[in-house]
């Protein structure tokens, strides 16, 4: 195994999102239409990475940005709002902004 103690470079923004079995995956579409659509087109954007829990209660939409301002701007833009709050009627996100702390391998 190994590791990299050195700062990571960039932001990374994690929503852990809490949904119903039966809405997960209208949760995961809504997502990928929005990363499709706005979110991959957003200046400073890296990757996204979408989990879903095997018991449908999650979904974890993990962003990689150049810099944390970009990940404000994504906030405030209306097109990426219009997605969060189609996502914030069926389901409840926790939506931060993470530095990694460690990466092992």
């Amino acid at each position: 195994m190994s590791s990299s103690s050195t700062p990571e470079v960039g932001a990374t923004f994690v929503n852990i999102i809490e949904t119903a079995p039966e809405t997960q995956q209208q949760v995961i579409d809504i997502l990928k239409e929005g990363t499709e659509r706005v979110i991959s087109r957003m200046p400073g954007f890296i990757s996204v990475t979408l989990y879903a829990a095997r018991d449908g209660r999650h979904v974890i939409n993990l962003a990689t940005w150049e810099h944390p301002e970009d990940v404000r701007n994504v906030q405030t833009d209306p097109e990426s709002a219009a997605f969060a709050k189609r996502t914030a009627q069926i389901a409840e996100a926790t939506p931060g902004l993470y530095t990694v702390v460690g990466r092992y391998r």
